[in-house]
């Protein structure tokens, strides 16, 4: 039993730390993407992981974008991201005071 725990803890891996960024909101491009300026004043563009809005033009796609903003235009945010998409977008958590989007 003793070689098993040993064994274990020689291989381990200590955990990836996951990337994150916090910044202003400043641009809400859809329901599902906006843009946020870091303490840099660097922008960057999100993607919300998880959710498919509709686009603009498409059916609900000024509503979706309207309720985004409602919830996060002009406020600072942390993003845990995910990954990055084919655009070049982050894609990740968007968190307002501590609440997931």
């Amino acid at each position: 039993m003793r070689l098993a725990v040993v064994t274990i803890a020689v291989f381990a891996e200590p955990a990836a730390e996951t990337p994150e960024l916090t910044g202003k909101v400043v641009h809400i491009a859809d329901g599902d993407t906006l843009t946020v300026l870091d303490a840099d004043k660097v922008q960057h563009k999100i993607r919300l992981h998880g959710i498919d809005a509709p686009e603009k033009g498409q059916a609900f796609g000024t509503k979706a974008k309207e309720a985004l903003a409602g919830k996060v235009h002009e406020k600072t945010v942390r993003i845990v991201w995910k990954e990055k998409d084919r655009y070049g977008r982050i894609v990740g958590d968007v968190s307002p005071n501590r609440t997931r989007i």
